[in-house]
């Protein structure tokens, strides 16, 4: 493939991830991306996200395969070695930064090789081109094999609700669900990750930043 192609393949599917409703950028990172191997790796975020499918709509997830929206990508870092995973998502709770600190607690907690909350990078998305841009830039060397379409789950796919009847569904049931998925402990830890994260992005407005660590 030439380098034109693979500019244009690049550009169109930033512009299809600029057409999408999402607000949430995340980055998933292991105790050590380079031992990690992608097979075990790919194990752990699917069990991973059926999870928070799970957490927030309970059994529904899989009967009326109803499932949060979110495009998914691998990147191996400069020298193709440090597996990890970026996604981006539209927060399936009306207070973004809740589930910022939901997804980071889960993720921490999900097995003895997914990373730290300090480690993982989460955050309510500022600049939606810049990170469109972020998730996308390894395309240059990886191709579409930086899409992981197995993990990722579009709108259209989706049994996805609305603002108003996510209001009505968010019952005592949902609550105690996410009370389960983690404790208040683990959330206000995530929370302050947040906070620190938001501030030293905010300082920079480096993206790059979330690859270190």
């Amino acid at each position: 493939m030439t380098f034109e192609q693979r500019k244009q393949e690049r550009q169109a599917l930033v512009q299809h991830l600029m057409a999408q409703d999402w607000n949430v950028f995340g980055t998933l990172k292991f105790v050590n991306g380079r031992t990690i191997g992608r097979g075990s790796a790919h194990k752990l975020l699917r069990s991973y996200w059926n999870k928070m499918d799970r957490v927030m709509f309970g059994k529904a997830a899989e009967r009326q395969n109803m499932r949060v929206p979110r495009w998914c990508f691998a990147h191996e870092g400069s020298d193709s070695e440090n597996f990890h995973v970026h996604f981006v998502m539209k927060s399936a709770l009306h207070d973004t930064q809740s589930m910022c600190c939901l997804l980071n607690a889960v993720w921490a907690q999900h097995h003895a090789q997914t990373a730290p909350l300090a480690k993982n990078w989460i955050i309510p998305v500022q600049d939606h081109a810049a990170v469109a841009s972020y998730v996308t830039h390894e395309y240059w060397r990886m191709g579409s094999n930086t899409i992981l379409d197995e993990l990722s789950w579009a709108v259209e796919q989706s049994y996805y609700l609305t603002d108003h009847a996510l209001d009505e569904h968010y019952t005592q049931q949902q609550a105690q669900r996410l009370s389960r998925a983690a404790s208040p402990l683990w959330l206000r830890q995530a929370q302050q990750a947040l906070n620190t994260q938001q501030a030293q992005y905010e300082a920079s407005g480096d993206l790059q930043m979330m690859e270190r660590g």
